[in-house]
């Protein structure tokens, strides 16, 4: 421990006399004092270090004001004095500390460039955290029973068929009771229900607790299966969770109709059951408007030879070919188009960050804009101005023939009951009274309502 203070002690004097040129102590003296000072008192050393110690401060600030390299200064000092006091086995040292320092110096340059890697594996995989996070909502109950026991825990051909034995049983039960409902006309109570089966209510409540609660186990493990076969139907019109609802609806048919005879594993079984059940669905519930089942399986079809043209290359094919592979004519490949578009509603908002819906921006044919309809007035208004140019009797079969004012339209002989004329009279009168209008229509100017007349 002396050694090392005093060798630290040493160096930092050799720093101070590096840095001050003007200084008088020799080199020579100071490695003449190595051998007095190793038997010195240890107080006498932490002084000696001190002093050292305040030396080197002096020498960096002296350092600092003159903007001189210290490395430099440091490493000419250590020659220098290396090669005119200290041995042969001592001028060695500062090689190896020389070689040290550039290996560390190469690892310092070579630093950046793993940090800089590091840096950029630590960011991506921060992104594909955050990906993870955000489409992952911890806080989902599906989620969450799908990675419970109930759903994870795989059954045995033995567990499985113990469950179905239980369950028809259960079924056995449920029969009974409906036998005895139809026949006392109300639901039986728990003693008679117990009678008729011969057994006690408590053995009845037992088989009734076992059988459900193996009923719920089997569908609990076969749960995940509906998952499986629900995704594959996404996109048709009905989203997962209800998808879910009606696979597990066709499960919970599947465990009551299954039949241990049939040879097969219940998975297998109740595979068919969910599927159809989702299919099912679909058809009835998918579009606003239902279409027939048939129109589902064509259009299957063709969506199947679109995906087929897709993989091949083809991503536009054209109608001709999707009716080709799909087996159909071009016109049925039209009208089944035509027949499946889905209907918009009009309270759907037109953007997804406002509330404007397609109601509000769609305009309605059936009222006139506010040109048109200040033409029509005006029109209406030169065309009593223009009748006026007639006799009171002409004006008034006119009224009466072309509905003005009315919103009836009169023929020939109604016209002529009420003037008590024939009706030859009463067209040889609508004639004239015609005839003079058409001498007035370029005087009137009404050539300019000719658009609305169209």
């Amino acid at each position: 421990m002396y050694c090392l203070i005093f060798f630290l002690s040493f160096r930092l004097s050799v720093l101070e006399l590096g840095e001050n040129p003007s200084s008088s102590l020799n080199m020579q003296s100071v490695a003449a004092d190595t051998e007095e000072t190793m038997n010195v008192e240890p107080s006498t050393i932490l002084a000696l270090a001190k002093n050292a110690l305040s030396a080197s401060k002096q020498a960096l600030a002296l350092a600092e004001d003159l903007k001189l390299d210290l490395d430099d200064s440091l490493s000419n000092s250590l020659g220098s004095a290396n090669s005119s006091t200290l041995p042969v086995e001592e001028e060695e040292a500062p090689t190896v500390r020389s070689t040290r320092r550039l290996e560390r110096q190469s690892k310092r340059r070579r630093m950046p460039s793993k940090f800089m890697i590091s840096d950029t594996y630590s960011l991506r995989k921060t992104n594909v955290r955050k990906k993870v996070s955000g489409s992952y909502d911890p806080n989902d109950p599906l989620r969450l029973f799908l990675r419970g026991p109930e759903t994870t825990q795989l059954l045995t051909a033995k567990e499985e068929s113990e469950l179905i034995v239980e369950v028809q049983d259960l079924m056995r039960l449920e029969k009974l009771k409906s036998n005895l409902q139809s026949q006392f006309g109300r639901e039986p109570t728990l003693v008679e229900w117990a009678e008729a089966i011969g057994l006690s209510c408590s053995a009845l409540q037992a088989e009734l607790h076992n059988g459900n609660r193996s009923r719920e186990k089997l569908v609990y493990a076969n749960f995940r299966m509906v998952f499986h076969v629900a995704k594959q139907y996404q996109g048709r019109g009905m989203n997962l969770q209800d998808l879910l609802q009606e696979g597990s609806m066709g499960l919970i048919k599947s465990v009551e109709k299954f039949k241990p005879q049939v040879g097969c594993r219940f998975a297998t079984y109740s595979y068919w059951w969910i599927r159809q059940t989702i299919t099912k669905s679909i058809v009835q519930h998918s579009r606003t408007i239902r279409l027939p089942e048939n129109a589902y399986s064509l259009l299957g079809k063709v969506v199947k030879a679109k995906r087929s043209y897709i993989q091949e290359g083809n991503h536009c094919p054209s109608k001709e070919e999707l009716a080709t592979r799909a087996g159909i004519t071009v016109q049925k490949l039209d009208k089944l188009l035509f027949t499946t578009r889905t209907p918009l509603s009009m309270q759907q908002p037109v953007w997804t960050d406002q509330d404007t819906t397609f109601q509000e921006v769609t305009p309605d044919t059936g009222i006139e804009i506010p040109d048109v309809s200040v033409a029509k007035q005006l029109m209406r208004q030169h065309v009593r101005n223009l009748l006026r140019v007639l006799s009171p009797k002409e004006r008034k079969i006119i009224k009466l023939r072309f509905g003005i004012e009315e919103s009836k339209e009169n023929s020939l002989s109604e016209i002529g009951n009420i003037f008590g004329l024939s009706k030859e009279r009463v067209r040889q009168l609508e004639s004239r009274a015609l005839y003079k209008l058409k001498q007035c229509l370029v005087k009137q100017g009404l050539g300019a309502y000719a658009d609305l007349l169209v």
